[in-house]
């Protein structure tokens, strides 16, 4: 075979080359166009995730699925899921649902709406203590005490005891800026565990009022408390 022939048959395997090439990139194009016209993404757990957990990376992963099989209230994002406390436990391969993510506009209960080193205390209210009823959930408030030492005097005192505590809820309401219900008998706040320890001995041995505070004004303020000589003192 001269050189003529062995460069007509190196081309023509080129070329046969080429068009498998062409014909294989061809189909997987195709393949590739009906995958996404008939699929799409879905963010699926890959490990079961129980109730109450926040979702991490590792957790979730985006798969497709046959178009129209995705749930209405699934996702496409993990940027949506990620991040975010179960409300429910989720199965390894369950479409991950926003409706059971806290956050997603549910009623996920209030233990969702405390942060972290907080408890919610309840404590019993009528108009007088809780500002004419004014007060709502996501107001915050000062607590003031009034009570008697235990001192050879018995006289009584009135000091703001707690400053800047978060309204979570009155009576059963905790939508933030909600009014509170005309039969609501208690308030919960938002307070450390050292914080609860004190106005629980204060509601059983004192009397409490609150405090509105402005939206604006998150100041902790320090004051000598009031007792009869203060309150009927020369100023």
């Amino acid at each position: 075979m001269d050189s003529t022939s062995k460069k007509l048959l190196l081309l023509a395997l080129v070329l046969a080359l080429a068009a498998g090439l062409g014909v294989y990139y061809f189909f997987a194009g195709l393949e590739r166009k009906a995958l996404v016209e008939h699929t799409e993404e879905v963010v699926v757990a890959t490990v079961n995730i129980p109730a109450r957990t926040t979702v991490r990376g590792p957790m979730v992963t985006v798969v497709r699925v046959p178009r129209g099989s995705r749930h209405l209230s699934a996702t496409d994002s993990l940027g949506n899921v990620i991040g975010r406390v179960t409300t429910a436990p989720i199965i390894a391969g369950e479409q991950v649902l926003l409706a059971r993510l806290h956050g997603s506009g549910q009623d996920s209960g209030l233990a969702f709406e405390i942060a972290a080193g907080y408890r919610a205390l309840s404590v019993h209210i009528n108009e007088r203590i809780a500002v004419a009823y004014l007060v709502r959930p996501g107001d915050s408030v000062d607590v003031t005490v009034s009570y008697e030492p235990a001192t050879p005097q018995g006289e009584h005192q009135s000091v703001i005891m707690l400053q800047n505590i978060l309204v979570v809820a009155i009576g059963s309401e905790t939508r933030h800026g909600a009014p509170a219900p005309a039969d609501a008998k208690t308030i919960t706040l938002a307070v450390t565990p050292e914080q609860a320890e004190r106005l629980v001995w204060a509601e059983d041995h004192g009397s409490i009022r609150l405090l509105l505070r402005p939206v604006t004004d998150n100041r902790h303020i320090t004051t000598n408390g009031a007792n009869s000589r203060t309150v009927a003192g020369p100023r």
